[in-house]
């Protein structure tokens, strides 16, 4: 029989809900001034957010930047809300941060395409704006080298990112599961117990996930200085990196001891309150360096707007994400066999390649349409002048499509 038990969360087991009441006054009741604090936060930071994400629904102009930016604008509200519930509904809070914690996910892969599609709509757009050369991993890989012209370190750097994407909810359904066999154990670190490990593995899975993003904005941030990247960046790795490791260090000084537990307010209460009470104070301010920085201006166009609801649906659906964590394992496998990888065209890059095909088509329609005609205006006579046109036109196609999409083409005679 399993003989180690968990730490209880408090000993008298107060209802929150009857706390509200009482002659004397706060004392013993101090948590209301952190629920006060985090609810008023957390409201403030609603209405920011969502007046944000419903003008960039509403020029809804360019959803390939578009839908990722609104994605990364409702991690905001989505933090400030589940920080306040986990701190109200404390003994409850594991539940409440698996959608955090699933969305977070969500978010670290939005900004890692909306980087990819600053560069370009396709593979080979974005691969040509790369023109950095050999150079040193970042510290503490600094003994490395890698080359950003590889063909494959778009693929790294997707992989290292797509890796996180793919851990945090497993982890976080690791931590629902073993929580409800009280298996979990939030209350202290102790290795018979589930969370040192989920935090263990986490842990090393986001530092992966910052390390290869870190890498790919420093490779990429002088082609896209257009977009004012830095402000971007700082913004997604403060809110996602900088909370959870700030999470992880409060509970470590938690379970060091620093915090006492005082009249109605245990260990754990000390913990939850003052996690969720910074986290709900600083996403006030993250939505608004996010009104900044991820500002709806430069997408409106005078006189145009778009449908809002339409718009939403969009840019929330998950299927892309989806579709890259199935290519990404299909990928790896690939790789551990030595195979080479396939070119996979996403649902943008079809739209461009159908139009691409139908250019082609009425190039090819309008040729075969002309009239051949010799210098002297007359129509050529004989094999050996339809040959001579023949060249000359496919001279003609390829000098007509040289500067069409940026690519070059060659004269090819089928003759």
């Amino acid at each position: 029989m399993y003989s180690h038990v968990c730490p209880g969360y408090d000993e008298v087991d107060p209802d929150p809900g009857t706390l509200f009441y009482g002659g004397d006054g706060l004392k013993g009741k101090r948590h209301l001034i952190g629920w006060a604090i985090a609810g008023s936060c957390a409201f403030i930071t609603l209405l920011i957010s969502f007046h944000l994400i419903y003008r960039h629904a509403r020029n809804y102009n360019k959803p390939s930047e578009q839908r990722h930016i609104m994605r990364i604008v409702l991690m905001i509200p989505i933090y400030a809300v589940i920080s306040f519930l986990s701190f109200r509904f404390y003994k409850r809070s594991i539940y409440f941060e698996t959608v955090r914690d699933c969305y977070e996910a969500f978010v670290i892969y939005s900004f890692f395409i909306l980087l990819l599609t600053y560069l370009g709509d396709d593979d080979e757009m974005q691969r040509s704006k790369i023109t950095a050369d050999r150079r040193k991993l970042l510290s503490p890989l600094n003994c490395f080298y890698y080359n950003p012209m590889n063909e494959n370190f778009l693929h790294y750097m997707k992989y290292g990112i797509i890796q996180y994407v793919a851990i945090k909810p497993l982890c976080t359904l690791a931590a629902v599961i073993l929580e409800h066999h009280d298996l979990y154990c939030e209350t202290a670190y102790d290795f018979h117990f589930g969370m040192i490990y989920i935090t263990i593995i986490n842990f090393f899975s986001a530092s992966i996930a910052l390390y290869c993003l870190v890498l790919f904005y420093q490779t990429i941030n002088l082609e896209i200085q257009e977009h004012s990247p830095f402000l971007k960046f700082m913004c997604v790795k403060m809110v996602v990196f900088f909370c959870y490791w700030q999470t992880i260090v409060i509970s470590l000084v938690a379970a060091l001891g620093v915090f006492k537990p005082e009249d109605n307010w245990t260990l754990t209460d000390v913990k939850i309150g003052i996690s969720c009470t910074l986290i709900c104070v600083e996403m006030v301010v993250f939505s608004v360096l996010h009104v900044y920085s991820f500002s709806y201006r430069p997408y409106v166009i005078p006189g145009k707007t778009t449908p809002v609801f339409m718009s939403l649906i969009d840019g929330f659906n998950p299927v892309d994400m989806v579709r890259e964590i199935v290519w990404a394992i299909l990928d790896v496998v690939l790789l551990l066999q030595g195979k080479p990888l396939p070119v996979r065209e996403g649902k943008l890059d079809f739209k461009l390649k159908r139009a691409h095909t139908t250019r082609l088509l009425k190039r090819n329609r309008f040729f075969k349409n002309r009239k051949q005609k010799t210098p002297d205006g007359q129509t050529p006579q004989g094999s050996q002048g339809a040959l001579d046109t023949a060249d000359q036109d496919e001279q003609a196609r390829a000098s007509l499509l040289q500067n069409a999409d940026g690519r070059t083409y060659q004269a090819t005679s089928n003759v």
